[in-house]
């Protein structure tokens, strides 16, 4: 780890090459924490860091606010419990929140560390995280990993001691291509020395700035703080900001293959998986529009289908979030190519594809894109073409209480016999709209489909949903949440201290029940 101060937290406004008089972090509290173990969301408002919550406990992560406190004045303020992931007695150290803030990548011991210390992503679930996943033997090693860091394109700036370098702990780039991380790049001697090469923040106005630390092995030698600047008459190629330039450095690197690693996957498909024909489920998954391009009966059959209300409620499969805005408007997925939706959210541009009434109608969709390496991609809901935001249970609702609309977004003339959107089947039974409480306990990046797991001696088949980008593992099925508790201590008993009780209606999760 790479303190700095011992006493409190301070900042620095850098003026050209050198750094003015020190301030106080927060003038009213005393901030006893790491720096480089602190990241914030896009306005400044939100912060996670790292603390030991007592003498004897292991670092955990929290998160903190910046506020109007009981003293009218605007000072940090923090929450008394760590995250939600943060359940065991493991070490959560050094959050790296994403741009928009709806992924975390954090170095921890957990129990599915393959070495010492890995990198975990969690996603946000509303107010809470998701449990952990490992990012996978492409990038973690039996070594430490340690001080991640997400720039405005979600490019992976983290050090390792596994990986072979300049030696000790060295800086490694992760180019992100919209779902998928590259393989590990050295950043080369230019910045890793043979000492330890730590904490590497990237500016976030500009990207053309960023600072990293080197800790001395050399007994007496301070850890020293480096700035890295882009010279316009020394910048490589055409590169307008360092990670531009980083990107190609990773290019060039020897080390670096053309193959890529999806997020939180130990190894990538084969192309023969990807190129498997479609499941009949995901065959609902094309617009109306396309589907008027097979052939069209007599002209008898043809009619002009009416616009779609514009206050209807549509789910699209958002696929990628990135700082410029997507210079192809079109991507072709599954054999097909769908024109791209692109909104703006939280400092970023977000890409989305398809329209749909519900989102199982979208659930094919979004399996094909995670097929294809998008592993982030997952269903939202836009009226008027604005992003809605809540549970998509409660949002699925209200859509259905809406006038009929066709998928299409254009006035069309199709064939008759396709004019009707299809829709889900009822769900108005009592079956169905019946709450289920089940035990969550595992999350991964790819679907396991039906299988079936022992705790306490009894076999449960596993139900799996996709929520955030990432599938869930439940186990039992029970009528209310005091009873589903009994098998979450034992799950929790063998090895999964994230086990919670969740609530479901008709196979899907409820957040509001």
């Amino acid at each position: 780890h790479t303190s700095f101060g011992k006493i409190d937290a301070y900042y620095a406004v850098p003026l050209d090459t050198v750094a003015g008089s020190r301030s106080l972090f927060s003038p009213t509290l005393s901030w006893q924490v790491p720096t480089e173990a602190m990241t914030f969301n896009y306005d400044y408002t939100v912060m996670y860091y790292t603390k030991k919550p007592s003498g004897r406990e292991p670092e955990k992560i929290f998160k903190a606010r910046y506020e109007i406190a009981k003293n009218k004045k605007h000072e940090w303020i923090s929450d008394t419990k760590p995250v939600s992931f943060c359940s065991d007695r493991s070490l959560y150290s050094h959050p790296a929140l994403s741009p928009d803030g709806e992924k975390m990548v954090f170095s921890s011991n957990r129990s599915e560390s393959l070495g010492g210390l890995d990198l975990f992503i969690s996603y946000r679930e509303g107010t809470e995280w998701s449990a952990p996943i490992n990012l996978g033997n492409l990038i973690n090693t039996k070594g430490d990993e340690l001080t991640p860091f997400l720039d405005q394109d979600n490019n992976l700036y983290f050090s390792s001691d596994g990986i072979s370098g300049s030696g000790g702990h060295d800086i490694f780039f992760c180019r992100y291509n919209g779902g998928k991380w590259d393989k590990p790049a050295n950043l080369t001697e230019l910045i890793n020395t043979p000492d330890d090469d730590l904490a590497f923040k990237l500016d976030k106005t500009d990207g053309k700035s960023a600072f990293y630390t080197t800790r001395y092995k050399q007994a007496g030698k301070a850890p020293q703080l480096f700035r890295v600047t882009l010279r316009d008459q020394m910048a490589l190629g055409n590169a307008r900001n360092l990670q531009e330039a980083f990107s190609l450095i990773a290019r060039m690197v020897p080390a670096v293959e053309e193959e890529v690693v999806p997020v939180a996957a130990k190894q990538e498909e084969p192309e023969s998986v990807v190129e498997e024909a479609l499941p009949p489920v995901e065959k609902p998954v094309q617009k109306v529009a396309e589907a008027a391009q097979v052939p069209e009966p007599a002209p008898a059959e043809v009619k002009t289908q009416a616009a779609p209300d514009p206050d209807a409620i549509v789910f699209r499969v958002q696929f990628q979030a990135t700082s410029a805005k997507r210079a192809d408007r079109t991507l072709k997925t599954g054999g097909k190519e769908y024109d791209v939706f692109e909104y703006f959210s939280n400092g970023t541009y977000k890409s989305c594809i398809g329209e749909f009434p519900s989102p199982a109608a979208a659930a094919g969709l979004q399996a094909q894109l995670r097929r294809d390496g998008y592993s982030d991609a997952f269903v939202v809901a836009f009226k008027n073409n604005e992003r809605i935001t809540g549970s998509l249970q409660n949002i699925t609702a209200q859509a259905g209480t809406q006038k009929p609309a066709g998928e299409a977004v254009n006035t069309q003339r199709v064939p008759a016999q396709v004019q009707e959107p299809v829709r889900p089947a009822a769900q108005g039974t009592a079956a169905q709209d019946k709450i289920v409480y089940r035990v969550q306990f595992a999350s991964y990046m790819q679907p396991r489909g039906s299988f079936e797991v022992t705790f306490g001696g009894t076999r449960y088949k596993i139900f799996e949903y996709l929520y955030n980008g990432a599938y869930r593992a439940c186990a039992g099925e029970f009528s209310t949440s005091a009873e589903a508790s009994g098998l979450q201590k034992q799950i929790m008993k063998e090895g999964y201290p994230d086990a919670f009780v969740i609530p479901t209606r008709g196979n899907e999760r409820v957040i509001n029940p």
